[in-house]
C-alpha cells in the first residue's frame, strides 16, 4: 500500500507539472522578440505609477528587444503636449497615459485612439495569462467608451473619507457613514486642537477651485442621487438633487473649512491635512502616500480612510477613477505599442507596484494577495474595495467639452462655497453646459 500511494503521489506530481508546463506554453505562445529593433516613444505624465515603472522599462527591452523612448511631463504639461501631438495628426508618439473620464469621449469621438479589442482577441499578440476579466469591473468599465476599449487601467483611485483618528477618538466620535452624519462631525470638530501643541484646526477640507472641484464634488452629487445629465442628455446639475450637492459642498467649506477655500486645488488641501489642521479630508485615495510619508506629513498612522459616505436613504456615493495606457491611431508601431500595455499591466508588474511603490493597481487578484497589500494601509484597501463596488466612473461629466463643461460647474460650487444664490449659480452652470455641448457635440 507504501508503494501504492508513492506511485500515486508521484502520479498527481506528474500530473500537476504536465499541467503547469501547458499552461507555460500556452501563455508562451506569444514572440516577444517579433518587433525587434522597434522604437516606441512613450509619454507619461508625472505620477507615483510612471515613478514605479521607469526602473523596470530595461525589462521590458530585454524581453521583446524594442527600445522605449520616454517622455515625462508634469499634468498640465502632459496633457496639453498630448492634445497638441493628437490635434496635429502627424505625431510620432506610440503610447500615452490617459484617463477616460477626463478626455475619453472627445478622444474617441475625434478618432484619436486605437481600440485595442482585437489585439486582446489576437493569440499572437496576447498571452493566455493577461486575463482581462481580472482588472476589477469599474476600472475595466471606465476604459470602454463607446463600445470601444481603448486601453488597459493601471491605477484606480475611489473619492473617499480620510480623517484623523486620534481627534475623533479624543472626541467620542464616530466614522461618518452618511452626509448627515460628515457635516455633524465637520462641525463638532472644527476649532478643535488637532497638533501635539494643541493648536485648533478645521473641521472639513476638500477641493474648491473651481474646475478642480467637480471631480470630488462628483461623489456628493452622486450621493443625493443626482448626476450629470438626463437620460436625454439634457444639463441636470440645477435638479434639485444637484443643487442640494452643491449647496453642501459649499456650506461644508465655508463653515468649517480654511479661509480661501475656493482657491484650493488637491496640493492645497492635501498639505492643510498632512499638516495636521484638519479633521476630515475628502478626495481620491490614491493620495495616501503624501499622508503617510513622514518627510512630507506630520499625521502618519494617524488617519483613517473610509468609503464615501452615503446620501439620502441611503444612496451610495463616491466615484472610480482610473488612469490608463492609450495607442493613438497615428501610431504605426501599434502592435509593439500593445506588448508594451500588455507587459506594463499584467499581474507581476501590477503587483509590484502596488507592493513597492504603493501604486493602486486594478487588478482583482493582486487585491487578493497578502502581498499585493504591502504599504497599503488595511482600512483603505477595504475601503477602495467596497467603494469600487458601488462608486460610478462618472467622476466627471460624460461630455466632449470637458474642461469647459467642468469650469462651468466649478463656477457654481464657488458662489457656494461664498455664500451666494445656489439655485441661481446651478441654473446659470445647467445654461452654460448646454451652450457648450450644443457647440461642440450638436446638442
Amino acid at each position: 500500500m507504501g508503494i501504492a500511494r508513492r506511485v500515486w503521489s508521484l502520479g498527481l506530481i506528474l500530473g500537476i507539472l504536465a499541467l503547469a508546463l501547458a499552461a507555460t506554453s500556452e501563455a508562451a505562445q506569444v514572440n516577444w522578440q517579433q518587433f525587434k529593433g522597434t522604437q516606441l516613444r512613450v509619454l507619461l505624465n508625472k505620477h507615483p505609477w510612471q515613478a514605479g515603472i521607469e526602473p523596470s522599462l530595461k525589462e521590458f527591452e530585454a524581453l521583446t528587444g524594442i527600445k522605449v523612448v520616454l517622455e515625462v511631463y508634469p499634468e498640465d504639461q502632459f496633457r496639453a503636449k498630448t492634445l497638441v501631438e493628437l490635434t496635429s495628426g502627424a505625431s510620432s508618439m506610440d503610447v500615452f497615459m490617459t484617463m477616460p473620464g477626463q478626455e475619453g469621449l472627445k478622444y474617441m469621438r475625434a478618432g484619436w485612439y486605437q481600440p485595442v479589442d482585437e489585439f486582446l482577441k489576437d493569440a499572437s499578440l496576447t498571452t493566455s495569462d493577461y486575463n482581462w476579466n481580472d482588472f476589477l469591473d469599474k476600472a475595466r468599465d471606465a476604459m470602454v467608451i463607446d463600445g470601444k476599449t481603448i486601453g488597459p487601467p493601471i491605477q484606480i483611485e475611489n473619492s473617499a473619507l480620510m480623517y484623523r483618528k486620534d481627534v475623533f477618538q479624543k472626541n467620542n466620535l464616530k466614522v461618518p457613514t452618511t452626509l448627515d452624519e460628515l457635516e455633524a462631525a465637520a462641525k463638532a470638530l472644527n476649532g478643535k486642537p488637532m497638533t501635539d501643541d494643541g493648536q485648533p484646526g478645521f473641521g472639513f477640507v476638500a477641493r474648491g477651485k473651481r474646475a478642480a472641484a467637480t471631480s470630488q464634488f462628483a461623489g456628493m452629487l452622486f450621493a443625493m442621487n443626482g448626476t450629470w445629465l438626463t437620460p436625454n442628455r439634457e444639463p441636470a446639475i440645477n435638479s434639485p438633487e444637484a443643487v442640494k450637492a452643491i449647496d453642501m459642498w459649499g456650506r461644508l467649506l465655508r463653515l468649517y473649512g480654511p479661509p480661501g477655500s475656493e482657491n484650493n486645488h488637491w496640493y492645497e488641501a492635501s498639505s492643510i491635512f498632512s499638516q495636521g489642521k484638519a479633521a476630515i479630508w475628502l478626495d481620491a485615495n490614491s493620495l495616501f502616500p503624501v499622508i503617510e510619508d513622514p518627510q512630507k506629513s506630520k499625521i502618519v498612522g494617524k488617519v483613517g480612510y473610509a468609503v464615501f459616505p452615503k446620501g439620502p436613504n441611503g444612496h451610495p456615493g463616491g466615484t472610480v477613477a482610473p488612469w490608463g495606457l492609450g495607442i493613438p491611431k497615428t501610431s504605426k508601431n501599434q502592435k509593439a505599442a500593445w506588448l508594451f500595455l500588455q507587459w506594463a499591466t499584467n499581474k507581476e508588474q501590477v503587483l509590484k507596484l502596488q507592493s513597492g511603490a504603493g501604486v493602486l493597481g486594478a487588478r482583482d487578484s493582486v487585491w487578493k494577495d497578502p502581498k499585493g497589500r504591502g504599504k497599503v494601509p488595511a482600512d483603505l484597501a477595504e475601503s477602495l474595495a467596497q467603494g469600487s463596488k458601488v462608486g460610478t466612473p462618472l467622476w466627471n461629466p460624460p461630455v466632449v467639452a470637458v474642461a469647459e463643461v467642468r469650469d462651468a460647474i466649478g463656477a457654481a460650487i464657488v458662489t457656494s462655497i461664498q455664500g451666494g444664490d445656489v439655485k441661481a449659480a446651478a441654473d446659470k452652470a445647467a445654461a452654460d453646459m448646454k451652450r457648450i455641448m450644443t457647440e461642440t457635440e450638436g446638442k
